[in-house]
């Protein structure tokens, strides 16, 4: 009995648009064998998740099964990382970029419950700003503003995410800074600066294409001033995987980033805001979280 493996699902009751109630009989039935344990926690508030991880950790469970969006990803996934513990993933967002990602189905919880149960491992890049852990994302400027806007939004989806967009396009004004991309320094007048560790927000809006999540380098995407004129073309091209041809874009891969602005500001995190001081030290450690992934993804 002692030699079960034990397995714990985080479920966040209160992200997304969708039901979790489906969600447990699957589970049920992929941990039912005599060799295994599931054990099923909800999340109420913030950082519970984080908490409920770390106890896993502490207690050598097999696995945690984040039943949510990104946010809910980034809160257990930054107690697992350097871990033997794994990270299991059934997506339930609003945005799902990690899931989008690694190809882990988003309307099929069935087969994202079975794709953890067969117990293929990749290892990934777990990223840091400021010392706080991402996986999918983190950006300043543009970026940050309308995280917040649409966090703000009494509905989820991707029309109020473009909502939020429109809204915030017509009074954002650009910030200047100073970055420093692996040694190399330049100053910049930019609507956003965001690295990242997979190709999109989420939502299939792809900022940076050719991302991977565990080559051991950030993708740096540096976003000049954007016209009325020039909006729609951008619009199309990040939901098109093409962001890279605009000319307003400027992209680099690199492993350390300072990013220094006037003052203490927003910045967006795995799809949550938070406020950061007005230097930010990115870095990234290659390959330290161990998640469930499909067979088909690309090494």
């Amino acid at each position: 009995m002692n030699n079960r493996k034990k397995y714990l699902a985080v479920v966040n009751p209160i992200s997304g648009t969708s039901s979790k109630d489906e969600i447990l009989p699957y589970l049920a039935e992929e941990y039912s064998h005599n060799n295994e344990r599931l054990y099923i926690c909800f999340s109420q508030k913030e950082n519970d998740a984080a908490l409920l991880a770390k106890e896993a950790v502490c207690n050598n469970f097999e696995a945690v099964i984040a039943v949510g969006g990104d946010g809910t990803i980034n809160e257990i996934a930054k107690e697992l990382y350097n871990t033997p513990v794994k990270l299991g993933i059934i997506p339930k967002g609003s945005g799902n970029g990690l899931a989008r990602a690694l190809g882990i189905p988003l309307n099929d919880t069935q087969k994202a419950a079975e794709i953890i149960h067969r117990a293929h491992v990749s290892a990934l890049d777990t990223s840091f700003a400021n010392g706080l852990p991402f996986f999918c994302t983190f950006g300043v400027g543009f970026d940050a503003a309308i995280t917040k806007r649409y966090a703000e939004a009494t509905r989820r989806g991707i029309f109020s995410y473009v909502k939020s967009v429109v809204e915030e396009y017509i009074t954002y004004d650009s910030e200047q800074y100073q970055i420093t991309a692996d040694g190399n320094t330049f100053e910049c007048k930019a609507m956003l600066i965001t690295c990242a560790n997979i190709n999109q927000y989420g939502s299939n809006t792809y900022i940076a294409p050719g991302a991977k999540p565990n080559d051991g380098l950030l993708d740096l995407v540096i976003l000049s001033p954007v016209s009325p004129l020039q909006a729609p073309q951008l619009a199309v091209q990040l939901f098109t995987k093409k962001v890279e041809k605009n000319t307003l874009i400027e992209s680099l891969q690199c492993k350390e980033i300072t990013i220094k602005r006037k003052h203490d500001g927003l910045v967006q995190l795995d799809g949550e805001t938070l406020s950061m001081g007005s230097s930010i030290q990115i870095s990234i450690a290659p390959q330290s979280l161990q998640v469930y992934t499909p067979p088909q993804f690309t090494e």
